[in-house]
C-alpha cells in the first residue's frame, strides 16, 4: 500500500478544500443548525456540477467510477468544513446499493438522478441504536397484492424531511437473523409516514420516522426478497470507512484550531503553546489522528483491492474505533486549550466539540465495533 496521495487525489483534495472554504464557511453551518430540513440546496447542486455526487458510482450512469481511497480524500474535506449534506446516505449507501442491485428495474434512472443532485435519499435503518447490523431491524414489511406494507419506527434518520426517498430496511421473514431482511425505496411523501425531529448535540437534522401501513410497490424492492443483508453488508462497510474519513477531517481541523489558539493566547508573558502540558496534549492528539488516518486509508485500500471479507471486517472495525476516538479526543482537547472560550457558542471550536462524541457514536458506537473486532480476531 502506497500511503502517498496520487496526483488525482491531491488535485481533488486541493480543489475540494478551496471550494468548501468559499461555499461552506462556518457561518453557513451555524445558520443551518436547528433548521429544518437543514440542507443547503444550492451547495448540493454545486457539488453535483463538480461531479462529487457521482465520484464512486458507475461511469455508465454518469459517475466517475473511482475507488474508496479517492472517496475518503473527499469525505475528509467535507469533515474539515463540517459540511452539512447527506453525502454518505445518498451517494455511498443508497447509490452503492442501487448500483449493486441486479435486476432492479429503476437502477439507471435513480443513479442518474443521484449523480445530477435531483434525488436525495435518507437511510432509515437504526431502531434501537444498539447495533449496526441486521440485529437492529424489527420493522415489518408484509406482502400485499401490489407490493408491501411497512410498519415500524426508525430512529436517527439523517435529513429525513429533506429527502425525496427513504431507503428502508424491514423484515419480510420471521426471526431476527440475517435472513428475511429486505430493502425498499420508499417515497418520502407516502401516506402513513410521520416525522419527529431528534434533539442532538450537533443540532443536525436527524428524525424519528414512524411507518404506519406505508405501501410500497414491488418494483421498489432492492434485490431479492429476504436477501437484503447480503446486499447491504458490503455497502455499509464502505460507508463506515467514508464516515471515518469525515471524522478525521473534523479532528484535523479541530486540532489545527487548537494549535493556532495555543500560538496566539498569551499567559504569564508567553504563548500558552510554550507550556509543556499544552504541548503534550496537542502532540498526543495529533498522534491519534494520524494513526486513525492511516488505518482508514488502509481499510479503503483493502476494500478497493478485494481482500478477503474477514480481513476487511477486522480493519474496518479498527479504523472506526480509531477514528471515533481521535475525533472525540481532538475536539475535546482543542476546546480545553481554548479554556472557557471553548464552550462559548460564538467560538468556532464549539461546533467541533458538539460533534465529536456524536460522530464517534454514529454508524455504530465503540462497544459495537469493539465486539465486532473481538469476534473477528477470535474467529
Amino acid at each position: 500500500m502506497d500511503i502517498e496521495l496520487s496526483e488525482l487525489q491531491r488535485q481533488l483534495q486541493v480543489s475540494a478544500r478551496r471550494f468548501l472554504e468559499d461555499r461552506c464557511p462556518i457561518s453557513l453551518v451555524r445558520q443551518l443548525e436547528n433548521s429544518d430540513p437543514g440542507l443547503p440546496h444550492d451547495l448540493w447542486s454545486e457539488m453535483a456540477r463538480l461531479g462529487w455526487l457521482g465520484l464512486p458510482l458507475p461511469q455508465e450512469q454518469g459517475g466517475a467510477g473511482l475507488g474508496l481511497q479517492d472517496l475518503v480524500v473527499l469525505t475528509k474535506e467535507l469533515g474539515r468544513a463540517l459540511c452539512p449534506v447527506p453525502y454518505i446516505p445518498t451517494v455511498v449507501v443508497a447509490g452503492g446499493l442501487v448500483a449493486s442491485a441486479e435486476g432492479f428495474s429503476q437502477r439507471e434512472a435513480i443513479l442518474e438522478r443521484i449523480v445530477a443532485g435531483s434525488l436525495i435519499v435518507s437511510f432509515a435503518f437504526l431502531e434501537r441504536g444498539q447495533y449496526y447490523d441486521y440485529r437492529e431491524v424489527e420493522a415489518r414489511a408484509v406482502p400485499s397484492d401490489d407490493g408491501f406494507v411497512i410498519d415500524g419506527t426508525k430512529r436517527f434518520v439523517e435529513f429525513a424531511t429533506a429527502a425525496d426517498m427513504l431507503l428502508v430496511a424491514a423484515r419480510t421473514g420471521d426471526g431476527t437473523s440475517a435472513e428475511g431482511l429486505s430493502l425498499f425505496l420508499v417515497d418520502a411523501a407516502s401516506p402513513g409516514l410521520e416525522f419527529s425531529r431528534h434533539h442532538t448535540s450537533a443540532r443536525d437534522p436527524q428524525h424519528r420516522v414512524t411507518f404506519r401501513g406505508v405501501r410500497v410497490p414491488r418494483e421498489r424492492l432492492l434485490g431479492r426478497e429476504g436477501e437484503g443483508w447480503r446486499l447491504l453488508r458490503p455497502v455499509l462497510r464502505r460507508a463506515v470507512v467514508a464516515s471515518c474519513g469525515y471524522m478525521i477531517g473534523v479532528a484535523e481541523r479541530a486540532h489545527a484550531l487548537g494549535v493556532e489558539y495555543a500560538k496566539q493566547r498569551v499567559q504569564f508573558g508567553r504563548p500558552i503553546g510554550s507550556f509543556q502540558a499544552v504541548q503534550h496534549y496537542l502532540a498526543e492528539t495529533i498522534t491519534q489522528v494520524v494513526a486513525a488516518d492511516t488505518l482508514t486509508f488502509y481499510a479503503a485500500w483493502c476494500i478497493d483491492n478485494g481482500l478477503p471479507e474477514e480481513e476487511v471486517d477486522s480493519v474496518v472495525a479498527k479504523a472506526k474505533l480509531a477514528a471515533g476516538e481521535a475525533v472525540k479526543a481532538a475536539t475535546f482537547i482543542a476546546a480545553q486549550v481554548h479554556g472557557g472560550l471553548g464552550y462559548i457558542e460564538d467560538v468556532d471550536i464549539t461546533l467541533f466539540l458538539r460533534r465529536g462524541k456524536q460522530l464517534q457514536l454514529s454508524m455504530g458506537g465503540p462497544r459495537y465495533w469493539s465486539e465486532e473486532l473481538a469476534a473477528s480476531l477470535l474467529s
